[in-house]
């Protein structure tokens, strides 16, 4: 299921649920005012109280890897709208972050060393700052072991002299091979290179898997420790398959995990195992059954090829927390899980599926289990024709349960629905949290074109803000949220977004609470509204710019409808959505940024004119923003 129970599809559907919903509003005002006279007694005792802030504890980054995930956690007691900031306080080298304003991001090292980062949180009132101690090492800190399947010497031990010829599962040492990464994973982090390329030219080097054990690489890590286990297929090369010399790559092929097999993964594992602090980076796989399976916290997959996987999907799959009802046994709950820099192209099934749980036990969910995984980023990855070769074919598929998420900068074109299937195609489907849990998911900056069905479905959200989305070409709704009757959206902020065509730019269904500002929703096909829904309470929509009809609900005194969906953007054709100068967009939009933004969807700071402009791009060339190499001199 990658929807809640309904889809908002076709204006039929929409005007028998609000003939429904004028039907229940009697009721529900008769017990409102009742709910008004209860102030709850700790918003009272919380009065100008700071934010809560925790940054999580001290990181190690071993290169050849440069990227790794903060997750930083906020709250604060009276629901006050928070802004933050990520600086480096102390260390080597400058630093980058992907979202400095935000509280999950990937920070960038280029250098080796101890470095502190600091986030500081303000609530309007009062600022609260936290540091966390990054320790970046050398690649040659690690234990290393090598993998090259065309060296021809004799001796095979993983030494860079004598590195292993096989290593795929069921080859004759596999036991032996995984006895000397566990025993070295209890004393020290461990990274195993396989080569990139071949000795003799730029190729990728290749490993074949068999339908026998029913994968290429088998991850069978035993050890418990904390140390990290990094499997990398794009750093280095073996130069000489005889006399073994090997060096760092820069080129862009990487080791091929090929699964002819249709079943059942090219990396990883399917046992649901929970193994925790693995890092799976640089691999190209692709095969009948080469998708990925996995699970664990402390876990990252990153610089990944994922290619035409035709008989098992999703191509890259997390593994579920708990199994499907009636047994619903515990596998495990994971946290900081990252998904960063992947191409994940032609695939069986979903591009990007994690997995938790389902909503109803009727779908196999265990509500009584509740949430399941937590700390999630899904940042940087293109996925192009999920679904392609059969089944369900979402870009991004979140199931229920997941906490704390952050789905950005990704690029999800051409979802599918093959005949019959029965499945769903949508850019991004998330099935949400059980109550009272919030969501705090973040969805931004990403591209979404040509889906099946819709750009994203949004189930039993609270606490969800989506911003700076690009999403066009599809049939259906750019974002839908679309709630349950027993499972509602909640609080579900609606900022920056460019949507062109479909049935209705943004669809709500048993919502109750959300904000939509500078909203460029237009070319909405079939006469219906930008804007439409049921079941929905606590709508509040202005600064938007709707094009050529309006909304269901009522708009804003500041929002503006026009007949032309013309003389907007650069090119509709192209999906160039970039503003002209004489958009009707530009400089009328309110400032965001005490919502934690002040950037468009390029990177642009806001705003470049008088005003903030209306939708993903900001008119301009600055690319001046706030500052993400900060030294902060002093205390705290």
């Amino acid at each position: 299921m990658s929807r809640c129970r309904r889809v908002f599809y076709s204006m039929r559907t929409w005007l028998a649920m609000h003939s429904l919903f004028l039907l229940l509003r009697t009721l529900l005002m008769l017990s409102s005012a009742a709910v008004l006279l209860f102030v709850p007694m700790e918003s009272v005792l919380a009065a100008w109280s700071p934010p809560s802030v925790n940054t999580g504890a001290d990181a190690v980054l071993a290169f050849p890897a440069k990227d790794l995930t903060l997750f930083g956690h906020a709250t604060d007691p009276e629901n006050d709208p928070l802004t933050m900031m990520w600086t480096i306080a102390s260390g080597t080298a400058a630093v980058r972050f992907s979202a400095p304003t935000a509280l999950t991001t990937t920070v960038t090292f280029t250098t080796t060393g101890t470095y502190v980062l600091q986030l500081a949180v303000n609530d309007g009132t009062s600022t609260v700052k936290r540091t966390v101690q990054v320790t970046v090492k050398p690649a040659s800190s690690q234990t290393a072991f090598y993998v090259d399947p065309t060296y021809t010497g004799a001796t095979q031990n993983g030494s860079a002299s004598a590195p292993w010829k096989s290593f795929q599962d069921g080859n004759a040492d596999q036991t032996a091979q995984w006895n000397s990464i566990n025993n070295a994973l209890a004393t020290n982090d461990v990274i195993i290179y396989f080569s990139a390329r071949t000795a003799d030219s730029d190729t990728a080097e290749q490993i074949l898997g068999t339908s026998g054990p029913g994968s290429v690489i088998r991850v069978n890590r035993t050890d418990t420790s904390t140390h990290r286990l990094t499997l990398d297929g794009m750093s280095k090369y073996n130069a000489n398959d005889a006399t073994p010399n090997w060096v760092d790559y820069i080129g862009s092929n990487r080791m091929r995990l090929s699964m002819s097999g249709g079943c059942c993964f090219s990396i990883g594992w399917d046992d649901n195992v929970q193994r925790d602090y693995i890092t799976i980076r640089g691999f190209e796989v692709t095969g009948s059954g080469a998708r990925i399976r996995w699970g664990g916290s402390y876990s990252v997959l990153e610089y990944m090829w994922v290619h035409d996987v035709t008989s098992l999907g999703a191509s890259v799959q997390f593994n579920a927390a708990v199994t499907d009802y009636p047994q619903c046994k515990d596998l495990g709950k994971n946290h900081n899980i990252t998904l960063r820099n992947n191409l994940i192209e032609r695939g069986i099934g979903e591009g990007i599926y994690i997995a938790g749980t389902y909503n109803f036990t009727q779908y196999g969910g265990c509500p009584s289990y509740g949430n399941t995984h937590s700390d999630i980023l899904i940042e940087g990855n293109t996925i192009r024709d999920p679904g392609m070769n059969g089944t369900q074919g979402d870009g991004i598929d979140l199931k229920m349960g997941l906490l704390n998420v952050t789905v950005r900068n990704n690029v999800i074109e051409n979802t599918h629905v093959p005949t019959g299937s029965g499945g769903g195609a949508d850019g991004i489907a998330a099935l949400g949290v059980f109550s009272p849990a919030k969501t705090n998911y973040l969805i931004e900056g990403n591209r979404i074109s040509g889906a099946t069905t819709n750009g994203m479905v949004l189930c039993s959200q609270n606490g969800t803000v989506i911003r700076n989305n690009v999403i066009y070409s599809f049939p259906g709704t750019g974002i839908y949220l679309a709630g349950d009757p027993m499972l509602p959206n909640y609080n579900v902020e609606v900022y920056n977004n460019t949507i062109y065509g479909g049935a209705t730019g943004v669809g709500t269904g048993d919502t109750h609470g959300v904000t939509l500002r500078n909203n460029l929703l237009f070319g909405a096909v079939g006469g219906g509204n930008e804007i439409r829904g049921y079941n929905t309470t606590g709508m509040d929509s202005d600064y938007n710019l709707l094009a050529p009809t309006g909304s269901a609900f009522a708009e804003g005194p500041h929002s503006i409808v026009r007949t032309s969906t013309t003389g907007i953007v650069v090119d509709l054709a192209t999906g160039d959505f970039h503003l002209v100068s004489t958009s009707p967009a530009k400089d009328i939009g309110v400032s965001l940024a005490p919502t934690g933004f002040s950037t468009d969807f390029s990177g642009l700071f806001r705003p470049q004119g008088t005003a903030w402009d209306i939708g993903a791009y900001e008119f301009g060339t600055s690319k001046l923003a706030p500052p993400r190499n900060l030294h902060i001199v002093g205390g705290n």
